[in-house]
Formats: structure tokens, C-alpha cells, sequence
């Protein structure tokens, strides 16, 4: 029994080395291991892409012990700043919240009783509202323009009134590990370029770009297969399975390594009206003695077409002026990366419940990655590893029990 595996994320390589067991497979990458988690290596690793992960993600702690890299899973309290007139205030504590001056007293009690609500609504039912329109119904216009305008901007760009209000509802009733003193996320001590690496062990990696088609049996580039599996992203896949259209947006990072921070202590900011969506200071998380320098991710979300509308050397120019106003000086610069994502991640537009896509598209071909089930209402680490388990789990089923 054959098997090939086309993109080598996490999706891709758990389902392989779960599939492994059974078959000879073997996985086809046009680029390099690790898709979003792929790293930056030099004396220390780091992901290209900010990563963290949380108390929840129980399918990837699991895994994390089956590869002996659980005992490198670090916890790690952190505090989260919103900018507001030019200053970054920390939002990380009750009494911190109470303080912040960008929001009345009254809007911040609406806030946090819809926060509790959303947990206990039904998402689905809300499928084909608008998050415009969702939070306007339920919170007004002026916590809609003072608070969740600029995120849903940040996160979506100028998708974000195509979102749907019940990507919202799911996304709040997640993120439900916060602590007094802010919130615990979890990193692996030495990178998660160490999970990569685990997965791939003894795996059959072909670098080379998939050319997949149909005769009496499914073929990748003229090697005969009993299944195939797609992990890669949908856009890139030239076959034609009636599927529902889905958009995609693309992810920008930059990645700063820098002899200062910006904040003391802050690691996540989101920014009312910045060149960037969020600054994420990993080094404000983990120790700045793991790596020597400081680390600060920049990250914002465009479309596919306006990915490349920006040089390196200008992005550096506008996102480093903008720095400034926050005391954080060029000169303070030792290393700037800019890292690209053509598709990042699906856009939850409204009825996006309805088109997720299948882990079987055919018979012997099959699908798992960023718009599988376990990839809503957010995609992560936890949720690409458990779309591998579960399309592996599906071809064993059809092929191999």
C-alpha cells in the first residue's frame, strides 16, 4: 500500500507519520518542512511566524509527550496592552482594565458580560450574520468603533465586514484560560522547529512540486499511489471537486532581533491605527537569555494580491518610523526579517460553517489543513495536527482496516 502526503505543515507530517505504521508513504513539499511553523535557525531557532500555545490544546500536548518534548513546554503568564492616544496600556489585570482610559466604565461592564454570554450562546444559529452587524446589535456603535473595529481590521483587513458574527462568538468562547494576572500560554523551550523535526523523523520527503492526477489510479508526479492526501493550501490544489469557494488572506511578519524591547513587559499589543495589526515581544514571554537579543514580531493580514505591494526595505522603513513614537530607535536594530505567507489562513466569512471542507474529497483522495473542522474558529498548532489524526484516521478506515 502506497501513500503520498502533498505539503509538508503539520497537517501533512502527522498524518504521515501516524500513517506510516501501516503503509509506505511518501510526503511531497515544494518549499520547506514545517509550513507556517517552519523556523529562522542560527544560534537559536525561532518560528518565522509568532507561535504559543495554550492549556486547551490537548491533542498537541498529547503529541508533545509521544515525541519526549513535553518536559520543554514552558507556561508562562503574559500580559496583553492595547495603544490608545500614543500610549500602550497594559489590559492584562481587573484593575488594569478598570484604568484604561480609551473605554468608559460602562462600556467596559458591557464588554465583559458579553464576553460571558458568548460562551453560552449557540455560534452556529449565528452563521450567516455579519460581526458587523452582531456586535452593533449587542454592544452599540461606539464600543463596535472604539474596540473591535480596529482588531477585526488588524486580523482581517479589508475582509473584515464579510466576517461572520459567529466566528466571534467561537473565538471568545475559547480563549477561556485567562488568570487575575493575565494570560498562560505555553512555548517549547529551543522552538517549535524541535516538533518539526520529531514529526519528520524517518519520513520519505520529496522537495519537489506536486504534479497530481487521475488514471486507474491517483499519480503524483508519475508515481502511482493508493491514496492521496492534500494538507497544502486549497487555492494551490488544480483539481476540481466541486467544493464551496473559499477566501483566503496572507500573513506579513516581520521579525525584529534587537539590543532593546519596546515595552518593559507586554507581550501581545494590538494598535488602534498602526502600519501592523499587533506587536508581539516573544522575548517579554520567553527569557531574552535563551537567545541573546530581543525578539519582536510585527504582524499584519492582507490579501493574496497586495502581498508583495511592499518591499522589505519599505515595510522596515514605515514599521520602524512608526516604532519611534514608542522610544524604540533603529539604532536598536541588529537583524530585520520580513517573512511572507500567501495563505495564511481561510477569511470566516458569513456561512463559512457551511463550507469547511471535508477530510475525503474522492474515492483514494482525501484533504486536512487549514479549512478541516478542527481548524475553526481559529487555525493552530492543535488544530493542524488533529486534521492529520483525523484524515489518517479516515484513510485507515477506508483503505486499511
Amino acid at each position: 500500500m502506497k501513500i503520498a502526503v502533498v505539503g509538508a505543515g503539520l497537517s501533512g507530517l502527522n498524518a504521515a507519520r501516524i500513517l506510516s505504521e501501516y503503509a509506505k508513504v511518501v510526503v511531497f513539499e515544494k518549499k520547506e518542512v514545517g509550513g507556517l511553523l517552519s523556523s529562522l535557525c542560527n544560534s537559536y531557532c525561532v518560528e518565522k511566524f509568532y507561535h504559543h500555545c495554550f492549556k486547551q490544546d490537548d491533542y498537541l500536548l498529547e503529541v508533545l509527550r509521544e515525541l519526549n518534548l513535553h518536559s520543554k513546554l514552558k507556561w508562562r503568564v503574559v500580559k496583553v496592552g492595547q495603544e490608545y492616544e500614543g500610549k500602550i496600556y497594559s489590559l492584562s489585570t481587573p484593575l488594569e482594565i478598570l484604568r484604561y482610559p480609551g473605554m468608559s466604565f460602562f462600556d467596559k461592564v458591557k464588554l465583559a458580560k458579553f464576553t460571558i454570554s458568548a460562551k453560552k450562546k449557540n455560534y452556529e444559529e449565528f452563521d450567516n450574520k455579519s460581526v458587523v452587524e452582531g456586535i452593533k446589535e449587542e454592544l452599540g456603535e461606539k464600543l463596535y468603533r472604539s474596540f473591535f473595529l480596529p482588531l477585526l481590521r488588524s486580523k482581517f483587513g479589508d475582509n473584515y465586514e464579510e466576517v461572520s458574527y459567529a466566528w466571534l462568538l467561537a473565538r471568545v468562547s475559547i480563549r477561556s484560560n485567562r488568570k487575575l494576572r493575565g494570560e498562560e500560554l505555553g512555548y517549547l523551550k529551543g522552538g517549535f522547529a524541535q516538533l518539526v523535526e520529531k514529526l519528520s523523523e524517518n519520513l520519505e520527503i520529496k522537495f519537489e512540486n506536486a504534479k497530481i492526477e487521475k488514471g486507474g489510479k491517483w499519480t503524483v508526479n508519475g508515481e502511482s499511489f493508493d491514496a492521496v492526501i492534500f494538507t497544502a493550501p486549497l487555492p494551490e490544489l488544480n483539481l476540481s471537486f466541486n467544493l464551496p469557494e473559499i477566501k483566503f488572506q496572507s500573513s506579513i511578519c516581520a521579525l525584529i532581533a534587537a539590543e532593546e524591547k519596546v515595552t518593559e513587559d507586554i507581550y501581545w499589543t494590538n494598535f488602534t491605527n498602526a502600519p501592523f495589526g499587533a506587536m508581539i515581544e516573544h522575548t517579554n514571554f520567553m527569557p531574552f537569555e535563551d537567545y541573546g537579543e530581543h525578539l519582536i514580531y510585527l504582524a499584519s493580514y492582507t490579501t493574496p494580491e497586495k502581498l508583495y505591494e511592499r518591499s522589505d526595505g519599505d515595510l522596515k522603513r514605515i514599521y520602524l518610523s512608526f516604532l519611534e513614537k514608542f522610544g524604540f530607535k533603529e539604532e536598536y536594530v541588529k537583524k530585520f526579517y520580513v517573512f511572507r505567507a500567501k495563505y495564511s489562513g481561510p477569511i470566516y466569512e458569513k456561512g463559512y460553517l457551511k463550507k469547511i471542507t471535508p477530510y475525503k474529497l474522492a474515492e483514494g483522495f482525501y484533504y486536512a489543513g487549514l479549512t478541516s473542522e478542527t481548524n475553526y474558529p481559529e487555525r493552530s498548532m492543535n488544530g493542524s495536527l488533529l486534521a492529520g489524526k483525523k484524515v489518517a484516521e479516515k484513510v485507515i478506515e477506508d483503505l486499511l482496516s
